[in-house]
């Protein structure tokens, strides 16, 4: 009986010693426990040497690996934040997106509300503002945040809210095989972009559900999603690249009803984002800066002239410098460029779907934990591109945001900005990788079908 059991947990032939278990039962529990932050670093090495290794896992150790980063997880959100052991965000807030979104709507139920942030000293003030924030609050989302109405207690929603995006992480932290081919996926979990967008629990981590749940296992479901999608971008401007992506594909699959359905999506959500923009005064997005919690060309701009002095940077220098950077990559590797990475149908679908929210959200200034918006497109290049290429990925999830590893600093010593320069180039040619392909893939589509 022994013996049939044996090996369906480990093999016999396995030593305790193997590179398995020194470097993900060994070395991951005392990073994680000495200095979480450090972790950043270590899935940046882990990647790379797999790349070389080739990690080969057995079931015995994906199951202790994944119960590790679940109490991890406990740990870091029942003991160190409520310790004040929490580096990494603004004056110890927790879930504090969360928090501020309730606020709105509460504040659209009750004008003279007044909230205290927990863990915090924070405090907003309806009428008055807070927290940054100068008159009567507004905390950059759309016209529906100005329509709807909340009268509960903000702070246990919040938490509840929070236990289902959790009970959400574990489905995923479950279902996500650890191997050779899926770790670069299953690190993700564990990335700095997704980790902020945890603690913040902005409405991207529902948003950014909503597309998972779509693209992988609800695809037909697609006026459903248009609808979804269309409610979100009253909330935030980029979930309408969601719908962009719905119609383009549909339109080189030469899907002629679905095609009308979401031009009609979208056309109608253009032109309500633009009334609101020019007649309601209401920003497309905000614009954030910080080189440790930022990303975008505008963010960028605003971070290189303020932290780093360069008062004469404007954003068309910044276009003009990519322009020089894409056009020399065209230049020096012309096969390269005019040869598609993605292959198979199904990562086909899924690029042309995520790939305009991804130009979206870079082009405009956003807090880093939309980079998570990017995972989709990034496990679609990494089973397509080259080792140097997989690396630049690597660098680009695993240094941003700087928040995640410095905590609130501003980003000025040499070493931050070494981190940050050398991360918007990884992060600008993954989008030139992006565009590449996606120019590549729609050029074929209409070729084949003309």
């Amino acid at each position: 009986m022994r013996d049939q059991f044996l090996p369906k947990i480990i093999n016999k032939n396995s030593t305790f010693l193997n590179k398995e278990n020194i470097i993900f039962l060994f070395l991951f529990p005392i990073i994680s426990i000495f200095h979480f932050n450090y972790l950043n670093f270590y899935f940046f090495a882990v990647l790379v040497l797999n790349q070389l290794l080739k990690f080969n896992f057995y079931d015995y150790q994906k199951i202790i690996f994944k119960l590790f980063v679940f109490f991890l997880f406990l740990k870091r959100y029942f003991i160190d934040i409520p310790n004040e052991k929490f580096l990494n965000s603004l004056n110890n807030d927790i879930f504090w997106d969360t928090q501020l979104f309730l606020l709105q709507l509460r504040c659209n139920f009750d004008k003279k509300f007044s909230y205290n942030f927990e863990l915090s000293k924070n405090s907003i003030n309806c009428l008055e503002g807070g927290v940054g924030y100068d008159g009567p609050v507004n905390i950059g989302f759309g016209p529906l945040s100005k329509i709807l109405e909340f009268n509960l207690d903000i702070w246990n929603t919040t938490i509840l809210i929070s236990i289902f995006f959790g009970i959400a992480f574990i489905f995923f932290l479950i279902k996500i095989d650890i191997s050779e081919k899926e770790l670069f996926k299953f690190s993700l979990l564990l990335s700095p972009s997704f980790i902020f967008l945890f603690d913040a629990m902005n409405l991207d981590i529902a948003i950014f559900l909503t597309s998972v749940i779509y693209v992988y296992f609800l695809k037909n479901w697609n006026f459903t999603f248009l609808i979804i999608f269309s409610l979100f971008s009253m909330l935030k401007l980029y979930p309408i690249g969601f719908i962009l992506g719905i119609l383009i594909y549909n339109f080189t699959n030469k899907n002629l009803k679905d095609s009308i359905i979401s031009a009609g999506f979208f056309l109608g959500n253009s032109i309500y984002i633009i009334y609101n923009y020019f007649f309601n005064d209401f920003s497309l997005t905000q614009k954030p800066f910080a080189p440790v919690r930022t990303y975008g060309l505008q963010s960028d701009v605003q971070a290189i002239k303020i932290f780093y002095g360069f008062e004469f940077f404007r954003f068309y220098h910044l276009i003009l410098l990519i322009m020089i950077f894409y056009f020399a990559l065209l230049v020096l590797n012309q096969k390269i460029f005019l040869k598609k990475n993605i292959k198979k149908s199904t990562d086909t679908r899924l690029f042309i779907i995520t790939a305009p929210v991804v130009v979206v959200i870079s082009l405009f200034a956003n807090y880093s934990y939309k980079l998570v918006f990017i995972f989709i497109i990034a496990t679609v290049l990494h089973k397509n591109i080259n080792n140097i290429e997989k690396v630049i990925l690597y660098f680009f999830f695993f240094t941003n945001p700087l928040i995640m590893i410095y905590g609130i600093s501003g980003g000025i010593s040499i070493i931050e900005f070494s981190l940050f320069f050398v991360n918007r180039i990884c992060g600008y040619y993954l989008n030139f990788l992006i565009i590449k392909n996606f120019y590549c893939i729609i050029n074929e589509s209409i070729n084949k079908n003309n």
